[in-house]
């Protein structure tokens, strides 16, 4: 699918509400199922050790040259970080490659990422994003578990658990999108903040082989959100879900100076 195929559908899915839609077709045939044997913490000391070669010698100067290069990346709100050694970091999901954002920009936290279960890809590619620390979900019981742990285990030794709440990546899309409860819950679970980040754009005046202007990005890092101890679980997921859309639709509005309209309201 190009990106024209790619912007064409989900405007056509906006209109229709269906805002958490995949928009790339899916090639299962492409990727690992992901099962209860998913090393989603590494315990071999070489596999560590061969993770952290492809993290410092491949995946480290490749986000550097996404954020810094290709999408001349400004950081704002950094300094929200300060003093935060975990979190649950929300983003919305606006390219493939936007994970390598987070990853140069957020430094020197350590980061992991939740996917969706057609991440777990085969051949080089996959071997990175394993490399670097997918969480693939899964909907089966012993999976889901297992990986909720694995969450458990990184906030735990000082690491930022990334969540794309709006579920699927629509390629520069501006807008926010309704969110989905996942990310809210682990951190009213495990009792850590919210960190939303929201990614806007800026013309670069150059174009793709498409035609298309290749927007260059700012990355706005908002003030932690935390769970209220007076709500109940369900209070907080709410008040976590709603606080961290209402933060991100502020900064849209405040970067593009323009109410948030989604093309299904008249």
């Amino acid at each position: 699918m190009t990106n024209k195929q790619h912007i064409q559908k989900y405007e056509l899915l906006e209109k229709q509400k269906k805002f958490n839609e995949e928009v790339n077709p899916i090639d299962w045939n492409d990727c690992y199922p992901v099962t209860k044997d998913f090393d989603y913490v590494p315990k071999s000391p070489w596999k560590k050790i061969c993770n952290a070669i492809k993290r410092g010698f491949f995946i480290s100067p490749y986000a550097k040259k996404i954020t810094k290069g290709e999408r001349k990346t400004i950081v704002k709100g950094k300094e929200n970080l300060k003093g935060i050694k975990s979190a649950i970091i929300t983003c919305n999901h606006v390219y493939i490659y936007d994970c390598l954002v987070l990853k140069h920009s957020l430094k020197p936290h350590k980061l992991k990422y939740c996917v969706a279960e057609f991440n777990n890809r085969k051949g080089f590619l996959g071997d990175m994003m394993r490399a670097e620390g997918i969480l693939p979900l899964s909907k089966q019981f012993e999976v889901l578990k297992n990986f909720s742990n694995a969450v458990e285990h990184y906030l735990l030794y000082d690491n930022y658990v990334v969540f794309y709440p709006e579920q699927s990546m629509w390629y520069m899309y501006d807008k926010p999108r309704p969110l989905k409860n996942g990310a809210f819950h682990y951190a009213t679970k495990f009792d850590v903040p919210i960190i939303p980040t929201f990614i806007t754009f800026r013309n670069s005046g150059k174009f793709d082989k498409e035609g298309l202007e290749i927007k260059y990005f700012t990355l706005h890092i908002l003030q932690p959100i935390y769970p209220k101890k007076n709500l109940t679980k369900k209070q907080n997921i709410e008040y976590l879900k709603n606080k961290n859309y209402e933060m991100w639709k502020n900064v849209y509005e405040q970067t593009y100076e323009k109410k948030l309209k989604y093309a299904s309201e008249k």
